[in-house]
């Protein structure tokens, strides 16, 4: 079985992440995407992963890089957020040396998720994980689960696009609720990689929750989780994978999706 390659922001090893950029070159090349929502001050569902703006792609109108501590997502309004340009990586940072194959795309800024929905809208078999990112950790540091998981999937419905997306995420209250708010929408559970966990028991409550499958990171997807997690009918697609030696390794565990910097390697396997 060849797994599902899904392109980890949009493919951030090859387009700036998160951006218009990133979504229409996977959509051309690829067969899914996943992306990161929050919800700013006046309520605006944005694509973006950090819960503050990353100093290493984000520059403001004169060019200058930002620096810590950048403000967060949540107290920031849409157009102060659409001033930043998050085309291009900042020089001699771990980030350029993290995705050395990384094009820039000048003048590309925070999309809406209504905005990425509308540029893949046209390929009709491309799916897209959205990852509701919200902070289970730090309340204070994003809106609340319920709020953006209902942002999520009014911005869903309103462009015709439920069928063609799968919710996933850290915060597993959002995705609950998302639950309840559309039975039977597919959501796969996302796992951290901190060492600490009873796997069995964690897949346990997310059959209990009725999901559809378990994103854990790489580390944690060997054989035997996996196939504790496909007797219990759950998909699992592993984090985040961009080398091709350990996607094969996990492809011979049966595993049913990677999620990559790199689809282009991936595609290849």
């Amino acid at each position: 079985m060849t797994p599902l390659i899904i392109a980890h922001r949009g493919g951030a090893g090859l387009w700036p992440e998160n951006t218009l950029a990133a979504f229409e070159n996977a959509a051309r090349a690829f067969a899914a995407a996943e992306l990161d929502v929050q919800l700013t001050r006046d309520g605006k569902l944005i694509v973006f992963h950090d819960f503050r703006l990353k100093p290493e792609i984000c520059r403001d109108e004169r060019g200058k890089w930002l620096t810590a501590p950048s403000p967060f997502i949540k107290d920031m309004t849409f157009a102060e957020l659409r001033r930043f340009d998050v085309g291009r990586a900042k020089p001699n940072t771990d980030y350029v040396r993290a995705h050395p194959m990384l094009t820039p795309q000048d003048g590309e800024r925070i999309p809406l998720l209504s905005e990425v929905l509308e540029v893949v809208a046209a390929k009709n078999d491309f799916r897209l994980f959205v990852e509701i990112k919200t902070n289970y950790k730090d309340r204070s540091q994003s809106a609340p689960p319920e709020v953006v998981a209902e942002a999520t999937i009014a911005t869903l419905r309103e462009k015709k696009f439920m069928e063609r997306a799968s919710l996933c995420g850290f915060d597993w209250a959002a995705l609950l609720h998302a639950m309840k708010l559309v039975p039977g929408i597919e959501c796969w559970f996302t796992t951290p990689q901190d060492g600490k966990k009873d796997i069995p028991a964690l897949l346990r409550g997310i059959k209990q929750a009725k999901g559809a499958g378990w994103s854990p990171h790489y580390s944690d997807a060997n054989p035997d989780a996996i196939k504790q997690a496909h007797d219990l009918g759950l998909k699992v697609g592993a984090y985040t994978v961009n080398e091709v030696t350990m996607a094969r390794s996990l492809i011979d565990t049966g595993i049913d999706a990677l999620f990559t910097d790199r689809p282009d390697l991936l595609a290849r396997v």
